[in-house]
């Protein structure tokens, strides 16, 4: 029954990446190629390890993009036991289903921005060659989830 619910959540999230991506090529046609700064701006702390957990927060952030038709500057902060998620599979003992890594994919290349907080970084003794190339290291996630709210940004936890 488990393996049922996987495989209906994998064949939805990748229904809704398509459709992502299609709502990413059409604001964009709009807009000439250029996007506008926008107003709808959200933060999600992302702080387990958890795959169940990170896939609801990618679930979540791509309903923002189709809810606001990609006009939405969205941010993952990744800190803790969540910075796994950014790192490369070599130094990774996650070892995250490829659907997690897909996802993660395609929704910084739709603007989603993946911040790793380099002082977790530093307590498991990884650096920025360890990190996915989707990855942006800031100095840390909590003092980028204050400094992001006080930017706008509406704040999300799990």
């Amino acid at each position: 029954m488990a393996q049922a619910k996987n495989h209906s959540r994998r064949h939805f999230m990748g229904g809704l990446a398509a459709g992502v991506g299609a709502l990413a090529v059409a604001s964009q046609s709009k807009a000439g190629g250029m996007m506008e700064p926008t107003k709808n701006k959200v933060v999600y702390q992302l702080n387990k390890s958890d795959g169940a957990y990170i896939l609801d927060i990618l679930h979540s952030a791509a309903m923002v993009l189709q809810h606001f038709n990609n006009d939405a500057d969205i941010v993952i902060d990744c800190f803790g036991p969540g910075i796994w998620l950014l790192v490369k599979a070599e130094k990774n003992h996650q070892h995250y289903e490829k659907f997690i890594v897909e996802q993660v994919q395609s929704l910084s290349m739709y603007g989603v921005v993946f911040n790793a907080c380099e002082q977790t970084m530093k307590t498991i003794h990884i650096d920025n060659t360890d990190l996915i190339s989707e990855a942006k290291p800031v100095f840390s996630g909590a003092v980028d989830l204050i400094t992001l709210q006080q930017k706008g940004y509406a704040y999300i936890a799990w």
